[in-house]
């Protein structure tokens, strides 16, 4: 991805037109079509999910657990197909919302909330979504040459989806198969004028205006684009994670999400590889922007392989519904957290000034989330402590697994990753006894960890002026 920085008060319609200066081949629009994407909310949406299908097409981006990733040429890729085919729907029905606005354009604006809520494009509903886009192409002829382009972008989306129907009426989909779904899709977006244009709408990141600001005043020059260019890294993934947050928040299907995690996934590893072979590695820089860069590049590597190797993998064969939201939820908090952190630490080495808050306005500090890993794993230390005395009685086991749940998808993900493993496991064990005298010893040895744990925790310099006072009994 290219990144482009703008001054706040840069006219997009004069970026644009430049662009196209550069590019006869598609002019200043397509067909006609208004050059100006850059500011529609429904272009860049519609531009990151049809590079998301890039990302998601190739292996190397795809959160699979190490035995699939073993599998990957005898595994069946169904589950992933059909994963492929909700998105494409979605894709389409984006598409057919552009389509309205630059008809709208043409033909006198109308209220864009009521096209909006024309149409859930939940993979549930596909059949209003198809009714949708079909009767766009019934009125083809009648359209813009703008609107054709994008009309057109619809029937390639559609035919592919076709494609992944095909495959899926049989119940195995081979490698090769799904490996062509792929092919076949980025071929023809690439021969598709509104694709084309639609990928400028990347080339421009919507970076804060106390970052631009920042990076223009750094030096050397070297220096201050380098660093724009990271925070403009940080940025895009975190507008795709909006995306994320609002599907959880809507409530829809989370796994048409897939593709855009394989895509942060894919730009945030393009990230890391510049900080570590062109940022770092800037001449005239200072220890602290080095150990800033560098700390920043490993902690975002960790949080890259939570998500990617724990949290989502396998998550495309899940069926239990609250499993995937569970899932999906605490992969978007991680790579939510570790951006905006990654975004502030970094701002903070050139002006201390910056604050999240300042910068993002759900932000959690390494302090908050500090705090909440020692308080919530203190609790569930003195859950286990009592279930251990009292480990005859059934319904204290009973009382004990959901305290064990909660904190495993909550404050469990603010441990080192190498924790996640025990803990977990410690959890099975526990749900899994059936008898006290099979409980017992499993309980010992949990409290033993969870106080070592805690004691580990404890050590960390961010509680240097925050003491530890555990929360009073409930009388």
């Amino acid at each position: 991805m290219r990144y482009v920085d703008l001054d706040p008060n840069t006219d997009l319609a004069e970026t644009s037109a430049h662009d196209a200066a550069d590019d006869p081949q598609h002019g200043s629009a397509v067909n006609g079509a208004p050059a100006v994407f850059a500011d529609n909310p429904t272009a860049r949406e519609l531009a990151i999910w049809l590079q998301a299908f890039q990302s998601f097409f190739n292996v190397a981006h795809q959160p699979l657990a190490e035995d699939e990733r073993a599998e990957v040429l005898t595994r069946n890729w169904n589950k992933e197909t059909s994963v492929a085919r909700c998105a494409l729907l979605r894709s389409s029905h984006l598409t057919f919302l552009l389509v309205q606005e630059l008809d709208n354009t043409y033909h006198g604006a109308v209220d864009p909330n009521a096209v909006d809520r024309a149409i859930d494009f939940s993979a549930a509903n596909s059949t209003q979504v198809l009714g949708a886009v079909s009767s766009v192409d019934r009125n083809k002829q009648s359209t813009k040459a703008a609107n054709t382009a994008f009309v057109e972008l619809m029937e390639i989306l559609s035919d592919v989806r076709s494609i992944c129907d095909a495959m899926l009426e049989s119940r195995a989909v081979s490698f090769s198969a799904w490996a062509s779904i792929g092919k076949v899709l980025a071929r023809e977006l690439k021969r598709s004028s509104a694709a084309c244009r639609l990928a400028r709408v990347m080339d421009v990141t919507n970076i804060h205006p106390s970052l631009l600001a920042l990076t223009a005043n750094l030096t050397p020059d070297p220096l201050g684009a380098n660093v724009r260019q990271v925070f403009s890294g940080l940025a895009s993934s975190l507008e795709m994670l909006s995306f994320i947050e609002r599907d959880l928040r809507q409530d829809y299907p989370l796994k048409p999400a897939l593709p855009l995690f394989t895509l942060i996934n894919q730009e945030t590893r393009g990230l890391l590889e510049l900080l570590q072979t062109r940022v770092m590695r800037a001449e005239r820089l200072t220890e602290e922007v080095f150990e800033a860069l560098d700390s920043t590049s490993y902690a975002i590597r960790m949080e890259l392989r939570k998500v990617f190797e724990h949290e989502l993998a396998g998550l495309s064969q899940q069926r239990d519904a609250p499993v995937i939201r569970a899932r999906v939820e605490n992969a978007h908090g991680l790579l939510r957290d570790s951006f905006q952190q990654s975004t502030v630490v970094l701002a903070q080495v050139f002006d201390p000034t910056l604050d999240g808050p300042k910068l993002f306005s759900a932000f959690r500090t390494k302090v908050e989330q500090s705090l909440a890993l020692r308080r919530d794993l203190w609790t569930v230390l003195q859950f286990v402590r009592h279930a251990e005395k009292e480990s005859s009685e059934r319904p204290v086991l009973d009382a004990l697994l959901e305290p064990l749940a909660g904190f495993r998808d909550g404050s469990m993900h603010y441990l080192m990753y190498k924790d996640w493993e025990t803990y977990e496991r410690f959890v099975e064990d526990v749900a899994s006894t059936r008898g006290a005298v099979e409980l017992k010893p499993v309980l010992h040895r949990f409290a033993t960890y969870l106080e070592t744990l805690f004691s580990q925790i404890s050590m960390r310099a961010v509680f240097t002026d925050h003491p530890f006072e555990p929360p009073k009994a409930e009388s």
